[in-house]
């Protein structure tokens, strides 16, 4: 069962898409797959030497005069403290950080 995590940011979708790109590459995450036009960005993390870890990225206009951030990703029984929830909160924080940054 996926979790997610969904913020509403006062940004555009390209300027939204690029800080998801930013932040990842700083958090240590790896880009599967960034598509653009879609405004989906697939992640992965490693944790370890056989396990993989799996994130969704999707950035849609709200039309609203607002861009929405949903971050999703798929339960493991990770050991604490690292777990996946921890990993998606940090990654929205750094794409709300990269964005106070503009």
């Amino acid at each position: 069962m996926p979790l997610w995590c969904i913020r509403r940011l006062a940004s555009s979708p390209e300027q939204v898409f690029d800080a998801a790109l930013d932040a990842a590459a700083r958090l240590g995450f790896t880009v599967s797959l960034a598509d653009r036009p879609a405004g989906h960005l697939f992640l992965s993390q490693e944790h370890g030497p056989r396990r993989t870890h799996r994130f969704t990225v999707s950035v849609t206009d709200s039309g609203l005069g607002a861009t929405v951030l949903y971050v999703s990703w798929e339960t493991h029984l990770s050991p604490w403290p690292r777990s996946d929830a921890r990993a998606a909160a940090r990654l929205c924080r750094a794409i709300e950080g990269a964005l106070a940054g503009l």
